[in-house]
């Protein structure tokens, strides 16, 4: 029985190590049917929403929270303290192309061309440090991911919290030409849940923010593969533990 026991605790200890840990950054194809797509599509100028720029670039939250079609909210910063001041801009080449952002030896967003999904994104810049943007949930998500890029030689960050205010996961990418910023995607995935994500660079921009309320996903191969072998393993000790026992000694019958 004790030796029983000890391999029984052997393979629960080995499933355990091979099962994937809880913080999991993940890539666009880990989003599934029921996924929300965030492109920053439609905006004009408004009561929350002042021009930046000429006529294309628009900043929204001027005066409290933003929500964009998707439900998605804008809460930091707010009040929008302006493009000049790090503040989150939406350039809409849908309204016009008069205004062009230069990131360096990654290129140019001077038209719709340029821009992941549709006609718009979303960023923020600084004179000096990092411009932060922050998106809310009103109901938490299970993973959030977003298209980024920005200024040659930096990074973008993205970090998760979940409704507490906890960090749960810290995720970056190094910034790409704007030909391949479609293919530069950065997502977390926590079971805890994400109320909000928050992005920093210096010069940066997203766009497909993307996030998902959806528990059931299909595990990674690797994951399946370490499962199976965790219940052959206990499978094989329980039928172990049914083998053959031994006699039991005749009792001995005295008059």
């Amino acid at each position: 029985m004790l030796l029983r026991n000890s391999l029984l605790a052997l393979a629960t200890l080995a499933l355990l190590a091979t099962a994937p840990a809880s913080a999991t950054p993940i890539g666009a194809s880990a989003f599934g049917a029921s996924k929300v797509v965030e492109s920053f599509e439609g905006l004009v100028a408004g009561p929350n929403i002042s021009l930046g720029l000429g006529a294309s670039l628009l900043q929204p939250g001027t005066v409290s929270a933003f929500a964009f079609a998707s439900g998605v909210v804008l809460t930091s910063p707010v009040p929008n303290p302006g493009v000049f001041n790090k503040g989150a801009f939406v350039h809409n080449f849908a309204l016009a192309t008069d205004v062009t952002n230069n990131w360096g030896s990654n290129g140019n967003v001077s038209s719709a061309a340029n821009v992941p999904l549709g006609s718009a994104y979303m960023g923020a810049f600084a004179s000096a440090g990092n411009a932060t943007i922050e998106l809310s949930f009103a109901t938490p998500q299970d993973r959030v991911g977003a298209y980024v890029t920005g200024v040659n030689g930096t990074n973008v960050t993205m970090r998760a919290y979940n409704s507490s205010g906890v960090l749960l996961e810290t995720v970056s990418a190094a910034t790409v030409p704007v030909a391949t910023w479609g293919t530069n995607f950065i997502g977390i995935e926590r079971p805890e849940q994400i109320a909000r994500v928050v992005f920093s660079a210096p010069d940066f921009g997203l766009d497909g923010l993307t996030f998902e309320n959806n528990l059931l996903l299909v595990p990674e191969p690797s994951t399946l593969s370490a499962l199976a072998m965790g219940l052959v393993g206990m499978w094989g000790l329980a039928v172990l533990g049914r083998g053959p026992r031994a006699a039991a000694p005749a009792r001995v019958q005295k008059g």
